[in-house]
């Protein structure tokens, strides 16, 4: 049951144990205006309680943010950097392709194993099959070479 609804039903039962349990007469303008007078304060006092409770209930639910915009140090985004000296060429016959080998970036670099594996080639050298990275994927794929 809501508040409210408690709070009427309250006003009610007081204002009407009150009565006696006399014989029926008419009211003169004193009682009526006693009557009237007791009601109107329990009206008040319980809209008073259920705007009370309101007031907590709705407190509750706004969640304030401290923002300390002085205290925090902006982090630049780490740039993808493929070590330079792990870049080869290759001269084919429809002309020269780049590429970084594969053995070079998992020795020279602290997270080989984020760079995308979509670029991961088999090509064929004179010492046998190497598995490299597509230098173009790889620029592609947001990495710079420095």
């Amino acid at each position: 049951m809501t508040k409210r609804f408690l709070a009427t039903i309250l006003a009610a039962s007081l204002a009407l144990t009150s009565v006696a349990a006399t014989p029926a007469r008419a009211a003169d303008a004193g009682e009526i205006g006693r009557f009237l007078l007791g009601a109107g304060t329990l009206f008040i006092i319980g809209s008073a309680i259920s705007n009370s409770d309101r007031r907590y209930r709705d407190s509750d639910r706004h969640v304030t943010r401290r923002h300390h915009h002085d205290t925090h140090v902006r982090v630049k985004p780490r740039r993808k950097v493929v070590p330079v000296g792990c870049v080869r060429v290759n001269r084919w016959d429809n002309g020269p392709r780049r590429f970084v080998g594969k053995r070079c970036v998992r020795n020279n670099m602290h997270h080989a194993g984020r760079l995308p594996g979509r670029c991961l080639r088999t090509i064929w050298t004179p010492r046998g099959q190497r598995t490299v990275y597509g230098a173009r994927c790889l620029r592609n794929s947001g990495w710079v070479f420095g």
